[in-house]
């Protein structure tokens, strides 16, 4: 595997749950060292084992953590927190996603690290932003929360129906990747400046930056919103949403008006040319006030053809925005997106070779991807130690023996593992290969 676009960018990780793990994942992935700072808990001594891989705690750790490097260290000691604060002296950048008094507590806040390195970009994510909610700054938001608050929630589920989350952790990935824009941008910053800078980042501002149509709609006209809630079917074009066909369902987006529409030529897909100057069809909200009437219309053509591909392959010639809907399971064995990369190969000393979601970008002069397993607790004490701090084994083990350092009992097996682990494989795409 070849470098990649942050090759040398050191990362300090201070992180738990999602939202943070993923944004320092997106550097790592880009070739960034990251250093996750973890603290000593026996409950982390198995993180990965073939029980725990299918029930629903075991894969959130090993998804957001590939290829970091775990530090694992009793803040609380004073030599610990000096520890971290050596490091902060060379890092590059320091990611977190506390409580604001967290992070002042163990002297890990910015004015606290920017004292050790001017240069250091500290990028905090948390619900509600570093001023709190209702002048609460230790008040707690997570994901749904988040989805809540920012009207994410309010413009999902059907349009007379309750409002609706949003599944995947989209609260906490999109304020993840807004981290790690944000952290880019302060690097361009700092290399024009020599200066560093701290990045207070909301998942409230972030969910309510990324609606593109419905807040922005509100904004523009004093709080008067003109979008509705989007179920099955959006409520702004039509028919724009998930259709039934005969064997699964398929979205499609054909709005328009007169026969050189997207609409026009889905009545010709239908051989129903009559419909397109039919006066209750004319236009999106001519449609929206027949929605049942249309669906059934569009539904009943689609379940009358041979299967879905079917389906999609006369949309597809017609130029319709169209695509099934796949599961979870479905995508894994899709052919589309095993060409694409979409998933590679990473092999744990406690699994064996398993597959992970790689990430989206295809750069044509670097490469992203992950670059490992996720650590076990306190892995790599002794590997970070030595190379940042100089270090000896005899000082690392002395430091573990006086519970300043931790290192769990799957960590210390990896470490002493006599034969080196290949840790990745990945089928890029053909610009990777160029």
């Amino acid at each position: 595997m070849g470098p990649g676009a942050l090759e040398g960018l050191k990362v300090l990780d201070f992180t738990a749950a999602f939202v943070g793990p993923f944004c320092s994942r997106i550097m790592a992935d880009m070739g960034a060292e990251v250093i996750k700072i973890e603290r000593p808990a026996k409950d982390q001594d198995e993180r990965f084992t073939p029980e725990s891989l299918p029930t629903r705690n075991g894969v959130p750790y090993l998804h957001l953590n590939g290829g970091k490097k775990s530090l694992c260290v009793d803040l609380k000691d004073p030599r610990g927190l000096g520890i971290v604060h050596s490091l902060v002296k060379e890092a590059d950048v320091f990611v977190e996603n506390y409580t604001p008094h967290v992070v002042r507590s163990y002297g890990l806040d910015y004015p606290s690290l920017r004292a050790l390195n001017l240069g250091i970009i500290m990028c905090s994510m948390t619900g509600y932003g570093q001023g709190g909610f209702a002048y609460n700054a230790e008040h707690v938001c997570t994901d749904p929360v988040a989805q809540a608050m920012s009207g994410l929630n309010w413009i999902t589920g059907e349009r007379d129906g309750a409002p609706n989350t949003i599944g995947g952790g989209i609260g906490d990935t999109i304020t993840g990747m807004a981290g790690a824009l944000a952290v880019g941008y302060a690097l361009f910053h700092r290399q024009r400046t020599g200066v560093g800078q701290y990045i207070d980042l909301s998942m409230i501002a972030s969910l309510l930056f990324v609606d593109s149509l419905g807040m922005p709609h509100a904004a523009a006209n004093g709080g008067t919103p003109f979008h509705y809630r989007n179920g099955k079917q959006n409520t702004y074009t039509f028919p724009m949403g998930v259709l039934k066909a005969k064997q699964g369902y398929i979205s499609v987006q054909a709005p328009g008006q007169g026969p050189e529409s997207a609409w026009g030529r889905l009545f010709r897909c239908m051989d129903r040319p009559d419909l397109v100057e039919d006066p209750r069809y004319i236009s999106d909200d001519d449609m929206l006030a027949r929605a049942d009437e249309v669906v059934d219309i569009v539904e009943g053509w689609l379940q009358g053809l041979p299967d879905d591909d079917a389906a999609l392959l006369v949309l597809a010639e017609a130029r319709i925005s169209s695509g099934p809907v796949l599961s979870q399971s479905q995508i894994f064995e899709h052919p589309h997106f095993r060409s694409q990369g979409t998933f590679q190969e990473v092999e744990y000393p406690e699994l064996g070779t398993i597959e992970v979601v790689s990430p989206p970008y295809k750069f044509s002069a670097t490469q992203a991807w992950v670059r490992g397993p996720a650590p076990q607790l306190g892995e790599h004490n002794y590997e970070v130690l030595a190379t940042h701090l100089s270090m000896s084994p005899q000082e690392v083990r002395a430091l573990t023996d006086q519970g300043v350092l931790y290192e769990s009992g799957s960590a210390q097996r990896r470490r002493t593992a006599v034969k080196p682990v290949s840790y990745t494989h990945l089928t890029l795409p053909t610009i990777l290969l160029v």
